[in-house]
C-alpha cells in the first residue's frame, strides 16, 4: 500500500511524501497540517523537543497512534474544528501509514520531524561544522556564541531540559538512521559526565566549548 502512495504521490521522486504532496493524498479538511507548517513553524530544535515531550506521555521514546491522536486532535482545535473518534482514527492511519518508515505503528523522532518539515540540513549544529570549516577564528568565536544562545532557549545562561535534549539530538542526528529519547538520555549522561564540570546537570557556554571540541580546533 505504501508503494501505491509513493508512485502515485512523491511528486519530487525523493522517496518521501512532502508537506505540499501529502496534501494531494489527505481529504481537505486534514490540511491542516499544512496550515500548522504555515502559521505555528518551528523555531528550533528545542520547540521540537518540548513537542516531542509533551506527547510522547509513556516515555517511550516514540508517539504511538493513541499519542498521534492527542497531536492531531490538538491541532485541529488551535483551527477552531473539532471531529469525532472516526475521522481522528482515519487521520491518525493515514499519517502513519505515510510517515511510519519502518511500519512499527509509532514514530520515531525522525518520523515526526518528516510530519513536521523538518529536514536534515536545519540541523543547527550540522551547518555549525560545516561553515566553521571555513572559518576565521574570530568568526567561529561568533558563531559558537550563536550555537550557545541557539540552545540556550530560556536565556538562563544554561543549556538544560528540553534545550539539551535538543543539542543531543542535533549532535548523534547525523550520523543515526533514527533517534530515540532513550539514545538521546543515555548520550546525555556521557556528556554530562564529561562536560558538566560543575555537576548541576546544566551545559553552561565554557562546559559546551569541551562539548563541541570535535568540531572547534582551537581553545576559545
Amino acid at each position: 500500500m505504501k508503494d501505491c502512495f509513493m508512485s502515485a504521490y512523491d511528486d519530487a521522486g525523493d522517496g518521501r511524501i512532502a508537506i505540499t504532496e501529502m496534501s494531494n493524498i489527505m481529504p481537505t479538511d486534514e490540511t491542516f497540517i499544512l496550515l500548522f507548517r504555515r502559521e505555528e513553524q518551528l523555531e528550533s530544535s528545542v520547540d521540537m523537543m518540548e513537542l516531542w515531550r509533551n506527547y510522547d506521555r509513556d516515555r517511550s521514546g516514540y508517539i504511538n497512534a493513541d499519542e498521534l491522536k492527542f497531536f492531531i486532535r490538538d491541532l485541529l482545535k488551535k483551527k477552531g474544528k473539532d471531529v469525532g473518534d472516526e475521522k481522528l482514527e482515519e487521520y491518525t492511519a493515514g499519517l502513519l501509514t505515510i510517515f511510519d518508515k519502518n511500519g512499527d505503528g509509532r514514530l520515531g523522532l525522525k518520523e515526526m520531524a518528516r510530519i513536521l518539515s523538518i529536514q536534515p540540513e536545519d540541523n543547527f549544529l550540522t551547518q555549525f561544522e560545516l561553515k566553521s570549516k571555513s572559518m576565521s577564528y574570530k568568526e567561529k568565536q561568533r558563531h559558537f556564541h550563536k550555537v550557545f544562545d541557539y540552545y540556550d532557549k530560556s536565556k538562563t545562561g544554561a543549556i538544560e531540559g528540553d534545550e539539551l535534549d535538543a543539542f543531543v539530538k542535533d549532535l548523534l542526528e547525523p550520523d543515526m538512521e533514527d533517534i530515540s529519547t532513550t539514545q538521546i538520555d543515555l548520550f546525555k549522561k556521557g556528556i554530562l559526565t564529561n562536560c558538566d564540570k560543575n555537576k548541576d546537570g546544566k551545559i553552561q557556554k565554557d562546559e559546551l566549548r569541551l562539548c563541541l571540541g570535535l568540531y572547534l580546533d582551537m581553545d576559545m
